[in-house]
């Protein structure tokens, strides 16, 4: 896997859906997911669209007795994606991280079209 921004992922509310998904069971139901990421119904189908567009995230529609159901799960390249992501944000923090303990100067460098955080000595 590799530590790598993804800027389709990178909105938090996105982010939370992936998130979820990952720690979720294989399908997670419509309101299970809604409820846990603390959205609403139409901010859940715009987003859930865009990742089923995107190949983040599989839509199985169906009936449970007459009421119909809605249920996600992640994909493969969803999870990579989130993996990735996650990665890249775990460096990002180590580098501030480190940028604080070390009293460096921390300065942007753009790294996968996203601007990154480089530290470098303090000027003195």
């Amino acid at each position: 896997m590799t530590a790598r921004a993804d800027p389709f992922i990178h909105p938090i509310t996105r982010l939370s859906i992936c998130g979820l998904l990952a720690a979720g069971a294989d399908w997670v139901e419509f309101a299970a997911l809604r409820d846990a990421a603390g959205i609403s119904d139409s901010v859940l189908s715009k987003q859930s669209v865009m990742l089923e567009d995107a190949g983040y995230v599989q839509v199985r529609k169906g009936a449970v007795g007459r009421r119909p159901r809605t249920w996600f799960r992640l994909t493969a390249q969803g999870r990579q994606a989130l993996e990735g992501h996650l990665a890249w944000l775990a460096q990002l923090e180590e580098a501030v991280s480190v940028g604080t303990r070390d009293s460096t100067h921390v300065t942007p460098k753009p790294v996968n079209g996203w601007t990154a955080l480089r530290t470098v000595p303090s000027p003195e």
